[in-house]
């Protein structure tokens, strides 16, 4: 029950600052819903003709014989539209990435605002994500990496047993769930230190690795608290999709769109809440660890470019 409670409180902790700074969060969440909305319409509008396209000729490449100049022509032509398909997709991923990183990094900032006591202005808000999103930037960056090491590492176990018992349906199911299980336990793990890492490089003048060791040693003792919260997120996403796929036949890009808002404004919202819990893990390590952590001891609350 304590741990269920502490989770109340990062939720709290988080609703209270967002009643705290209504204006810039509206603002903050507006501008980002809608560069959001418009980039995945854009996207999806782009890349639904090359997807049916791909889609005919690949049903036309089976259907011809191979070595003959038709095969060939067919072949080329799906190669250029996988060429196009993974551009179009490439600049969508950097697009959305750099919007995610201007808005995380602003609601961070404004949690930080709440927290030592003074209001942000507009353009104070402006001045300070344009001092400080590269840091940010830098330690997404490495937990994407991270991210798609951990996916990349779980393939093989995926795969193998899918190919050696694909004739034993049932024991293969349990195989995978079990190792699904087992994957998402520790991704909730992980997960916890690298999305505080992203709020420290907010926080604190520091980045990249040296972000991602600050939130581990600030973590310890508050790793169970990151979970469950990751846990709650996690529920309401796929509460999300779950609706989602409901409704998508009859509408799909309208449900789309609801989706991706729906998932943007949780995001943002995570963010805000793992704010609240590099508080409550930075006064945890200051009353149990002391002089360890040195950025905690020694340094500001908050980096000079926030204050």
């Amino acid at each position: 029950m304590n741990k269920l409670s502490g989770v109340f409180d990062l939720l709290k902790g988080a609703v209270k600052i967002i009643s705290q700074n209504g204006k810039l969060m509206a603002i903050t969440a507006a501008v980002y819903l809608i560069l959001y909305s418009i980039t995945f319409i854009i996207n999806t509008s782009s890349t639904t003709p090359f997807i049916m396209d791909l889609t005919l000729k690949i049903f036309a490449l089976i259907s011809a014989h191979p070595g003959t100049p038709e095969y060939s022509a067919i072949l080329i032509a799906i190669r250029e539209d996988i060429g196009i398909f993974l551009g179009i997709e490439t600049v969508y991923a950097v697009f959305s990435f750099l919007i995610a990183v201007f808005a995380q990094t602003t609601m961070i900032i404004i949690a930080s605002s709440y927290y030592i006591g003074s209001k942000l202005s507009f353009k104070e808000l402006i001045r300070k994500v344009s001092r400080t999103w590269t840091r940010p930037f830098v330690t997404l960056f490495y937990v994407q990496l991270l991210a798609l090491g951990y996916m990349s590492f779980f393939f093989l176990p995926f795969v193998v047993p899918s190919l050696v018992l694909f004739d034993q349906p049932m024991i293969l199911i349990a195989i995978l769930l079990f190792l699904f299980i087992l994957y998402f336990t520790f991704y909730l793990y992980l997960s916890v230190v690298w999305s505080l890492a992203v709020v420290v490089s907010v926080f604190e003048d520091t980045y990249g690795l040296s972000a991602l060791g600050n939130a581990r040693e600030l973590v310890r003792g508050k790793r169970v608290d990151g979970i469950l919260l990751n846990i709650f997120l996690n529920l309401v996403l796929v509460a999300i999709f779950m609706v989602g796929s409901k409704l998508s036949p009859a509408m799909p890009i309208v449900v789309g769109l609801i989706q991706v808002v729906s998932i943007g404004v949780t995001s943002l919202f995570q963010f805000m809440a793992y704010s609240v819990f590099y508080y409550q893990c930075k006064n945890n390590l200051n009353i149990s660890r002391g002089s360890v952590y040195t950025q905690i001891a020694h340094a500001p609350v908050v980096d000079e470019n926030l204050a």
